[in-house]
């Protein structure tokens, strides 16, 4: 397995005739769940279209968070399947389909190997190795989109899943 992370799939798209992956909507900030991906929730599993707003899920860096704002968004989107357990021995029971920007925590030898840290939250792409993490190309995505007020890293689909804080709506460009 070579991973090949961001320059690798810009070389792969090139050959294909895309300039890069594009974002076509703006829930790179947030978590983006496919139809199906199941959450870990104060009350259980759950799938992640049956979230709702107010939601408490367990996540890594508080205990337990709730959801601010949940939405829903069919979209065309470059996609990243993770197989499962390629990131670990109890990571993903079944293989993961998760937009191309989704970014995971990772705290296992490819932390270390690919950013010499013993962990690092990085986007799918950079995790594609064209075997045991492939990319899928545009893909139509069915999505549930979880909002926090501050970062987060949830258990989705049997991995670490990352998201930033929402970003601040009355930010003014500099002069």
């Amino acid at each position: 397995m070579k991973p090949f992370g961001n320059a690798g799939l810009r070389a792969q798209l090139a050959m294909r005739g895309q300039e890069q992956p594009r974002r076509l909507y703006q829930g790179s900030q947030n978590i983006s769940l496919l139809r199906g991906t199941i959450v870990l929730t104060r009350e259980g599993e759950r799938s992640a279209e049956n979230l709702k707003a107010g939601a408490s899920l367990i996540t890594r860096t508080q205990g337990m968070a709730q959801v601010d704002a949940i939405r829903t968004r069919r979209a065309m989107l470059q996609a990243v399947c993770i197989s499962a357990g390629s990131l670990g021995d109890i990571r993903a029971d079944s293989d993961l389909t998760v937009p191309w920007n989704q970014r995971i925590l990772v705290r296992d030898w490819r932390a270390k190997a690919m950013f010499g840290q013993p962990q690092a939250v990085v986007p799918a792409y950079e995790l594609v190795d064209g075997e045991f993490i492939r990319d899928l190309g545009l893909q139509m995505m069915d999505l549930t989109i979880l909002e926090f007020s501050r970062p987060h890293v949830i258990y989705a689909g049997g991995l670490e899943l990352a998201a930033a804080a929402a970003l601040q709506e009355d930010l003014r460009p500099a002069a």
